[in-house]
């Protein structure tokens, strides 16, 4: 191969490479840092076939309430469409399957717990008491990222039972286990007076726990299975298959539309 056809590789490949991450910094609020490595030959790079991918993003604010201290997404044998991507809008021949790494700051579990995204997932999840329909939400949430890997959550749980408000505030402890396969709930108590009977404080932890054991997810635009949760350095790290069709329009939209179907099951 000459130098000449070489160099026209390597621009390409540089163009590539800086029009997704032109796109995908374009679908966040704002980011600290993305670098795209997008690694091939010619042939493959003519053919829109790729030998990996790996992104690399750091101080990531999504959308308003959902930030990200990092994420890394690493993937191999892709197949894009190489006109499409060179004018900055990544899609795929064919779904990608992608592994994805996100970490979470406590500031930034705090925020995602208080954001309007969780309060109308929760409100949205079907919850009875004594065949009596009821809703709850969070305000005041606050985590706590242990030195030993356990996670404690303290929140004021509103409850909505047959349009009759109570407030309770409660501190819940747990931690992950077996790659985070396993939940173990350590304790949980009233930091407040007692304002919920036992039958809806067990209802309300079994929701939370049911959450908390959620592993798969899916949308139009991709489909992801948790496959590792843990605490290490004060951080939160989830750890995710993803099969990707295509990088979502609008990240606000992606995760409304994952709220909806948690919703539903």
């Amino acid at each position: 191969m000459s130098n000449e056809s070489e160099a026209r590789g390597d621009f390409k490949q540089l163009l590539i490479n800086k029009a997704a991450e032109t796109a995908i910094a374009a679908s966040v609020e704002s980011v600290g840092n993305i670098d795209v490595n997008l690694d091939s030959n010619i042939p493959q790079l003519l053919q829109g076939e790729t030998t990996s991918l790996k992104i690399v993003g750091e101080k990531i604010i999504a959308i308003k309430d959902i930030h990200l201290e990092k994420i890394d997404i690493t993937s191999q044998n892709l197949s894009l469409n190489l006109t499409q991507a060179i004018l900055g809008n990544i899609t795929f021949e064919q779904p990608g399957e992608f592994q994805v790494k996100l970490v979470f700051t406590q500031s930034d579990c705090d925020r995602l717990l208080n954001s309007e995204y969780v309060r109308t997932l929760l409100q949205n999840l079907s919850l009875t008491i004594a065949q009596d329909s009821a809703s709850f939400h969070l305000q005041q949430a606050e985590c706590n990222f242990e030195q030993d890997g356990n996670l404690s959550l303290i929140a004021t749980i509103i409850l909505n039972r047959e349009q009759h408000i109570k407030t309770a505030r409660f501190k819940i402890a747990f931690e992950f286990y077996q790659a985070g396969l396993g939940i173990k709930f350590i304790g949980g108590q009233y930091l407040e007076n007692k304002t919920l009977d036992l039958d809806e404080t067990v209802a309300i932890m079994n929701k939370v726990r049911d959450l908390l054991y959620l592993r798969d997810f899916a949308n139009e635009d991709l489909a992801l299975k948790v496959t590792g949760i843990k605490i290490e350095e004060r951080q939160l790290m989830i750890e995710c298959n993803t099969q990707i069709k295509k990088l979502p329009n609008s990240i606000s939209q992606s995760i409304q539309s994952f709220t909806s179907v948690i919703s539903d099951q």
